[in-house]
């Protein structure tokens, strides 16, 4: 490493993970408005052991465990485990001899995002019955079965982080001289206490009455680890270890109940025990967060562990005893082991809706859910170019062949304009005033009139949802008339996607036009049968992209055009006042179209 934190070479990725490699992982003072004690003289650092390379506490025992674990370079590794220990033994042991072999034996209660997370970092999973917190000790649990597969299989490495001394170690190597180095006037640690030897969460010095079941909101590891070093190099540090409340998990740390069996020394180092609920860790760390220190539950339990320690010394007159005598104030670290993002839904399961900043425009999030893309939108010219040659049913050569004369496609009634169009080259004469007979009262399917006897889709679909009437004024030859309630010439225009009460609107008569009108349901289902792609035009194209997504989710091959049929109708207008300036040209072409009549 260079004084730039830059790691190079073959092995740069080892270093990285090598504390010793690294500078000390950050100590970030919090706000005095979670400081309800900062007028007396405290001051409380976070120890950001998310800031590690694998981003969680687990990596330091982690790394301690497989360094001094014989053939763990080649072995299959082993490890009960749902969360930041087996992950980072799994990471650790590719970074430092690309050995993949490595099974996370976990809870079948345990989330599937978690089992995703193990995936995602190549770990194999192996799911396990029963209880999903278990004894270290117990004979019938997974860590007894995994000791005995390891001792009866020499290809198999079971490094047990619940009674592995390497684990606590890895703390009393890194974590505790890396504290007492940047705050020497420490006078609390507080971490909480999780399995027997990661140190996801430090313990917290934290006092409480004796004999009280607490949770473990770390590791024993950690608090046996970093807690002995502190307390070894300065004896007046009161260390607080923060357990769970029986049957009110957090995720990481443990409850008292069945942990006083774990082999660690860590009942020596601990100097007060304190249990703390499952909401009040999920609402700290969710404090601390949007302060800037991102931080997960276990985090949070360690924090108001540490503050409801310091609460029973001020109520007891005595918080003037860890005053460190140099400064004559009181400094206190707690751990952050553990980051809140896969946690998101525990947050809103434990915590007030009233807790979080409200969602506006609600509406929205019970419609239009369909997916959109821009590749579904055409241009004009692109719109007109692909529906009204036959396009589509020329399969994979269409690109290579000549599409029918535009004039084919054009209505008696504007046959003047057809030799124009089309000795220009250009579309639009594809696009004329058609008529379609009287207007219906009530809004129905129809198709334009002007196509011959052919009724039954023979290529691309042209769904026009605009009104009866304004279908009967002008529309695409071969088009239907698809009318969608309450959408007028009146009505539409502005932004519709402004309006989320407009856009529920909108989409909940979609929703009803193709799944609860006989005739449109009949042309979609044609159209779907026959896999024929679809155009959808509206007046400005906004209601047209809805029904498009509606669509598309009901897998229809469908399309929309930008500026809806304004835009065509603008464009083909453009198009002709282009032509009208090149009058030499529109002359003779229309010339040689009187001549031939």
């Amino acid at each position: 490493m260079t004084h730039l934190n830059v790691f190079r070479g073959s092995d740069a990725v080892k270093d990285y993970f090598d504390p010793d490699n690294n500078p000390p992982l950050p100590l970030v003072e919090i706000p005095d408005r979670l400081n309800p004690f900062r007028c007396d003289g405290v001051r409380i650092y976070a120890k950001l052991l998310t800031a590690l390379p694998a981003h969680n506490v687990k990596s330091l025992p982690a790394l301690g465990m497989l360094l001094s674990q014989d053939g763990a370079s080649e072995k299959r590794i082993v490890e009960a485990s749902s969360g930041s220990t087996v992950l980072s033994l799994g990471i650790l042991s590719r970074v430092l001899w690309g050995n993949e072999d490595v099974t996370a034996y976990v809870t079948n209660k345990k989330h599937p995002d978690s089992l995703r997370l193990l995936r995602f970092f190549g770990l194999k999973v192996s799911l396990y019955g029963g209880l999903a917190q278990q004894e270290p000790t117990d004979p019938r649990g997974i860590m007894s079965r995994l000791r005995r597969l390891a001792a009866e299989d020499e290809s198999t490495i079971y490094p047990g982080q619940y009674d592995n001394e390497n684990n606590w170690k890895s703390h009393e190597r890194w974590t505790g001289p890396q504290i007492l180095k940047q705050l020497p006037e420490i006078m609390v640690f507080s971490t909480t206490v999780g399995t027997g030897g990661e140190c996801r969460r430090h313990t917290y010095f934290v006092w409480c009455r004796r004999g009280i079941p607490t949770n473990a909101g770390s590791s024993l590891g950690c608090i046996t680890g970093a807690g002995a070093y502190l307390k070894s190099s300065k004896p007046s540090v009161k260390v607080v270890g923060v357990f769970n409340v029986f049957g009110d998990p957090t995720p990481g740390p443990r409850h008292f109940h069945g942990f006083h069996t774990c082999g660690f020394p860590w009942k020596g180092t601990v100097d007060a025990q304190l249990e703390v609920s499952s909401v009040d860790s999920y609402r700290m760390s969710m404090l601390l967060s949007r302060e800037g220190i991102i931080a997960g539950p276990s985090s949070g339990e360690a924090l108001k562990g540490l503050l409801d320690y310091l609460e029973l010394m001020k109520q007891r007159g005595r918080l003037s005893e860890l005053s460190e005598h140099s400064t004559g104030e009181i400094t206190c670290v707690f751990t952050c082991s553990d980051l809140p993002y896969q946690y998101l839904d525990g947050y809103f399961q434990k915590l007030g809706d009233h807790e979080f900043a409200p969602i506006e425009n609600q509406i929205l999030l019970s419609c239009d859910q369909e997916k959109h893309d821009e590749r579904w939108i055409f241009e004009p010219e692109e719109a007109l170019r692909k529906f009204s040659t036959g396009y589509y049913a020329k399969g994979p050569n269409r690109e290579s062949l000549n599409p029918k004369p535009i004039g084919e496609h054009l209505c008696t009634a504007c046959i003047p304009y057809e030799k124009v169009f089309h000795k220009a080259s250009t579309p639009w004469s594809w696009l004329k005033n058609c008529f379609n007979g009287k207007q219906s009262n009530k809004p129905q399917l129809a198709k334009c009139g002007r196509i011959g006897q052919q009724e039954t889709v023979s290529s691309g679909a042209i769904i026009d949802l605009r009104s009866a009437q304004s279908f009967c004024g002008q529309h695409i030859r071969g088009s239907y008339s698809l009318p969608l309630r309450g959408l007028t010439a009146t009505t539409a225009g502005g932004d519709l996607f402004a309006d989320p009460e407009t856009v529920y609107e909108v989409w909940k008569s979609l929703r009803a036009l193709f799944l609860e009108d006989d005739g449109a349901s009949q042309l979609m289902g044609e159209i779907g049968r026959r896999g024929f792609p679809s155009l959808v035009l509206c007046y400005d194209g906004d209601a047209s992209r809805l029904a498009t997504s509606i669509l598309r989710a009901k897998g229809v091959e469908a399309f929309s055009v930008a500026g809806g049929f304004r835009g065509i109708q603008d464009t083909w207008v453009s198009g002709r006042s282009r032509g009208a300036s090149k009058g030499t040209q529109l002359a003779t072409t229309l010339r040689e179209y009187q001549a031939e009549k």
